[in-house]
């Protein structure tokens, strides 16, 4: 698997949160993000668990019988779709994988999660955080491969 483009990101907000969009010769798609990113999307992610931990605490409280099993659904989908930021970086199909460019200038992802068909992945960044000629590359190469 080689490199054939890349592009960087960085967030200007937290400029540590920065990393990578990688295409592979073998038709993949990687993120490459920093630490502080896979941290900050770990952390994300737990904060949503905690919030569908929540949820099914106060649907549980009124149906007892049909709460615990939301707790137990809960539970499950966390563990399935909790695992963002460990899987992140994982490669992808590329025709799997959609990355445009917005009126303003940023660049939008969507790609869908490896552990799961329901989960989709949404990244964006705005303009001043990515850098215009290598994002034309990056999509030149991209749509190239995905035969558009």
């Amino acid at each position: 698997m080689t490199e054939v483009a890349r592009m960087k990101f960085k967030s200007v907000s937290s400029p540590k949160e920065h990393g990578a969009l990688i295409l592979n010769d073998d038709g993949s798609f990687q993120i490459e993000p920093s630490e502080p990113l896979r941290d900050k999307m770990a952390e994300l992610e737990e904060a949503a668990l905690r919030r569908s931990q929540r949820l099914g605490i106060g649907l549980g409280s009124g149906l007892l019988v049909v709460g615990l099993a939301l707790i137990g659904l809960g539970w499950a989908f966390g563990r399935v779709f909790g695992k963002i930021g460990y899987t992140l970086s994982k490669p992808r199909p590329v025709r799997d994988v959609h990355v445009t460019r917005n009126p303003s200038g940023g660049v939008d992802l969507t790609l869908p999660g490896v552990e799961s068909k329901l989960q989709t992945i949404q990244m964006s960044w705005n303009g001043d955080e990515v850098l215009s000629p290598e994002v034309d590359k990056f999509l030149e190469k991209f749509h190239e491969m995905r035969g558009e």
